[in-house]
């Protein structure tokens, strides 16, 4: 399914509630939302924003846990017009703070249950100022983080009129804001309405948090044709067995997620012994699935369309691959061929196209619309010649890859420093800044590790201080997702013959002290795992 014309994610809402006024849209902690009452629900509390000041092309944060009044505020804000910014209740204040000040957010809204942490991460954007706030209707307040007069400018068309701003790691430990307009988001998710077969019976389950782009799928693919969104409680996501379970009880026929839980629930959740029976469609997306269990679930959903989903926060999925039943763990995985409208290119160090390996390009309605930093657009997509000879919009993903003649790509690995962890986009130059931002910390290196560790986030710390003691204060600046495996205290860190630090021999030793750096004896310990 796809549209020549541009559609507002709002639209798609509204479309249903007037086809589909009493189906159910949404379910969620305790509570069920018919297509009418949701609209109802969204166009009153758009009109009380309205009403309190929020303009057309404002940039609006929603902090709060994933529920139906989230879901509400999210489709009230574009409603509005505003841009939208999901941001999550569990990142440290200052964190939080960050992607407030370099998104230029001007408001923030919140529920009941968020509103103090909403204050506290409101407060440090605005150096210590208290925030104004007030009341909505279905549980939801607002603060406002910019006086009128303080917006940031208006942002380049079409986000000037509204659409969404999804956040990803970045290399100078401020969270880079991906500002993408209602198109950007639509396309995709009328796209996979369409690919995978949804309609008004469909119940598809949302298991990831409104900040990951997994949910644009959940949210308005299912308002596109009339289906109901499932929000998944989040606590279950630490628990395997209880996913399993729920996928079963709560009769899901279509589930996106990334590998990692996928993993858990086959060798932990007891999905072997029983298949969610309901289920017409999986996808998977985020991070690399382990061909071993990949072919084992071929085997368990028998038939079910198994869908291999790629593409960065910038382009929201842009590639997919139907993984063939009879696929085995011996074969290579594609991630497949762009979906309709999307074109991919893989350039090689001149930016010519290649046969050999280099880098992805991504063009097409899914690319953004460029990056946010200090509340001011920069757009790094470039004009890029493809193989067919047609020029276009492009954005160098960052990843390795190869095309084949038939149009099919592979991945090879990442040209920077960014790894993906439980599907989540991390920049090690990222956690890198916040270590060397600790007082305690004289300099520092950050590494993904191989061998024994493969897999791994080490931390190399020449600090006055114990890993207990520098982990606990990492704890206050980085969100969970993105806390080191280890931080290891040295005195030194290796050095190459130029006198840089030599991050291959930190990144490829499995001893917690590479050759060349000498450990401070501090009775180090390895931190607990951190839950998926």
């Amino acid at each position: 399914m796809t549209t020549e014309h541009p559609v507002r994610l709002d639209a798609l809402l509204a479309s249903s509630a007037r086809t589909h006024p009493g189906r159910t849209a949404l379910e969620g902690a305790g509570e069920s939302w018919t297509y009418a009452q949701l609209e109802h629900a969204v166009a009153e509390s758009a009109e009380r924003l309205t009403a309190n000041g929020l303009a057309p092309g404002d940039r609006v944060g929603v902090f709060a846990p994933k529920s139906p009044a989230t879901v509400i505020a999210l489709y009230a804000a574009l409603r509005a017009g505003a841009v939208v910014a999901p941001l999550d209740v569990a990142d440290p204040p200052e964190r939080t703070a960050r992607m407030i000040r370099n998104a230029g957010l001007s408001l923030l809204l919140t529920t009941d249950r968020a509103l103090a942490g909403a204050h506290r991460a409101a407060a440090r954007a605005r150096d210590g100022v208290p925030a104004d706030d007030g009341a909505l209707d279905h549980g939801l307040h607002w603060l406002r983080v910019l006086a009128p007069d303080e917006r940031p400018g208006p942002l380049p068309a079409p986000t000037d009129r509204g659409g969404y701003i999804l956040f990803t790691s970045g290399s100078t430990g401020w969270p880079k804001g991906v500002l993408l307009s209602h198109e950007n988001v639509a396309h995709y998710a009328l796209w996979a309405a369409g690919e995978f077969g949804l309609t008004p019976e469909d119940r598809i389950g949302s298991q990831a948090a409104l900040t990951f782009d997994l949910t644009t799928f959940d949210l308005f693919s299912a308002a596109a044709v009339g289906a109901c969104t499932v929000l998944m409680p989040d606590l279950l996501r630490a628990f395997p067995r209880d996913v399993a379970g729920w996928l079963t009880e709560q009769r899901i026929t279509h589930f996106v997620a990334v590998p990692s839980l996928y993993h858990g629930m086959l060798q932990q959740g007891g999905i072997a012994d029983a298949p969610p029976p309901h289920l017409r469609v999986a996808a998977f997306g985020g991070e690399a699935f382990a061909p071993e269990l990949l072919e084992r679930y071929l085997e368990l959903l028998d038939g079910v369309p198994f869908y291999n989903l790629y593409g960065p926060t910038e382009t929201n999925a842009c590639t997919y691959y139907r993984v063939p039943a009879d696929w085995s763990a011996d074969q290579e995985l594609t991630i497949g061929r762009g979906i309709a409208g999307v074109h991919i290119e893989v350039l090689d160090e001149d930016g010519r196209p290649t046969d050999g390996e280099g880098e992805i390009h991504i063009a097409g309605p899914t690319v953004f619309q460029g990056y946010l930093r200090g509340g001011e657009p920069s757009d790094p997509t470039r004009t890029v010649v493809f193989r067919d000879g047609v020029a276009r919009r492009a954005y160098a993903s960052g990843d390795i890859g190869r095309i084949t003649s038939d149009g099919r790509v592979f991945l090879r690995g990442r040209r920077d420093s960014q790894v993906k962890r439980r599907g989540h986009r991390i920049d090690l130059m990222d956690v890198e800044s916040a270590v060397l931002d600790l007082p305690q910390v004289a300099t520092a290196a950050v590494v993904a590790k191989s061998g024994p560790h493969a897999g791994q986030i080490w931390a190399y710390a020449q600090a006055d201080a114990s890993e207990r003691e520098l982990l606990a204060a990492l704890r206050d600046v980085l969100p969970k997702r993105m806390l080191p495996d280890r931080v290891v205290p040295v005195t030194t860190l290796p050095t190459t013959t130029s006198g840089k630090v030599d991050r291959r021999a930190l990144s490829d030793d499995g001893d917690p002290t590479p050759t060349g750096a000498e450990p401070i004896p501090t009775g180090s310990v390895l931190i607990e795992e951190i839950p998926a």
